[in-house]
């Protein structure tokens, strides 16, 4: 049965993009773009097209994968508040963005819109950057990622200790996804030339408005095969469109707006789905979506639990032309130094996904840690090349004793 789950593939991969995509945001935000100003709408824009710019880089329909736009993008935000210059250009043209304040404003009123939610339903987002003790690192960069991102400032010893850092940055992890991931970084992504990482968490947690009844086997048609998969069916009230090219369908939640979107090729073909599918085709589904009658069906859909497991974006943001942050030698993190000083770059963007559907109803989280590295060639020592003939001694310091001395006049070719 996990083979059989393993298998399933672009069809049931729509499920995860819209899950992740849209249900922890879209669903209310397209709300906040019919009803605010121009400046919001604009804002709004440039998310949705970062959030499909990023998803066609991830093999998103190629494989069973999840990922937060909006997890990535509030860790970019953080970012780019500390960056300057080209650095700077770079991650705003990424972000479809012409300056920052369009995108603080919008984030912050659409977390108030996302985090009014009652019981049962639980949605937590979360934000910190992690200093190396001791490093000058700029105060009105800290108090902007305060102000603007309500981010917990907490301090690690990435220097002596990079195992222990990462241990309490994962159980920070952890904590704020309600035990949902317990990883996102390792050994391998920290190290003592780590001095910031910037973390973001989302976690979401709630029930169908009617739960499925029942977990039945069926068959399921990937690109080339049948394989028998578990399904939820259950009699429930959905919007429903049913086009010539694709067939949508939302669920609701109980004691929150958001919604449960799945958009299906009727091909099969999601691949060329997802990329034909632009920011303005994607309002106008979903704005017929939501806007069309509640119908009663007998539901099924697969029952899955998929973990993207740690990501590096690096290569994705790359191709979005995100290039320069990434280079110890052109990166211009200066804002977040004190004295300006470009002594910062990022070492990867590391990213994990996990989404859960059953019975009851969805059980999602996410995280994205940027990890900042000094750059110790960007200090410019003098340079001494010991490139002549040479002697060299062994001598203990207090009493100046020779311990060996030698000399080299023609070193081992």
């Amino acid at each position: 049965m996990i083979r059989a789950l393993r298998n399933i593939s672009r069809k049931w991969l729509i499920i995860v993009l819209i899950i992740v995509l849209l249900n922890l945001t879209w669903g209310l935000v397209l709300l906040m773009y019919r009803h605010y100003s121009t400046v919001y709408a604009k804002a709004l824009d440039s998310y949705l097209m970062f959030s499909l710019d990023l998803a066609e880089r991830i093999e998103l329909g190629e494989k069973n994968i999840a990922i937060s736009p909006l997890s990535v993008y509030a860790a970019l935000l953080m970012l780019t508040e500390g960056s300057d210059s080209n650095t700077r250009t770079e991650l705003l043209s990424a972000l479809h963005l012409s300056s920052l304040d369009e995108a603080r404003n919008w984030f912050n009123d659409m977390l108030k819109v996302l985090l009014d939610v009652s019981e049962p339903a639980k949605l937590d987002i979360a934000n910190s950057i992690w200093i190396q003790e001791g490093f000058p690192v700029n105060k009105s960069y800290v108090d902007s990622l305060k102000e603007n991102y309500l981010a917990e400032v907490l301090y690690a010893d990435f220097k002596h200790d990079p195992l222990g850092a990462a241990k309490r940055i994962n159980k920070w992890v952890y904590d704020k996804t309600h035990k949902f991931i317990d990883k996102i970084v390792d050994p391998g992504s920290i190290d003592y030339m780590t001095r910031i990482v910037l973390i973001n968490t989302i976690y979401f947690k709630a029930n169908w408005t009617r739960a499925f009844e029942e977990v039945a086997l069926g068959d399921f048609h990937t690109n080339d095969k049948v394989v028998r998969v578990r399904y939820l069916r259950g009699i429930m009230k959905v919007h429903l469109l049913k086009e010539r090219n694709y067939t949508a369908l939302s669920l609701d939640y109980k004691g929150t707006d958001v919604k449960f979107v799945v958009i299906m090729p009727n091909n099969g073909n999601l691949v060329d789905f997802i990329q034909g599918l632009d920011k303005d085709e994607l309002l106008g589904i979903l704005d017929r979506l939501f806007s069309s009658k509640r119908v009663t069906v007998n539901l099924y859909l697969p029952k899955y639990d998929v973990d993207s497991g740690i990501l590096s974006l690096k290569e994705a943001l790359q191709e979005l032309g995100i290039r320069s942050v990434f280079h110890p030698q052109k990166a211009d993190l200066s804002l977040m130094v004190e004295g300006g000083q470009k002594i910062l770059y990022v070492r990867d963007v590391l990213h994990r996904a996990r989404v859960k559907v059953d019975l009851a109803g969805t059980e999602a989280a996410a995280t994205t840690a940027v990890t900042l590295t000094f750059s110790a060639e960007l200090l410019e020592y003098p340079m001494v090349k010991i490139d002549r003939p040479f002697i060299f001694l062994l001598v203990e310091p207090k009493s100046y004793t020779i311990l060996f001395i030698g000399s080299i006049i023609n070193p081992p070719q």
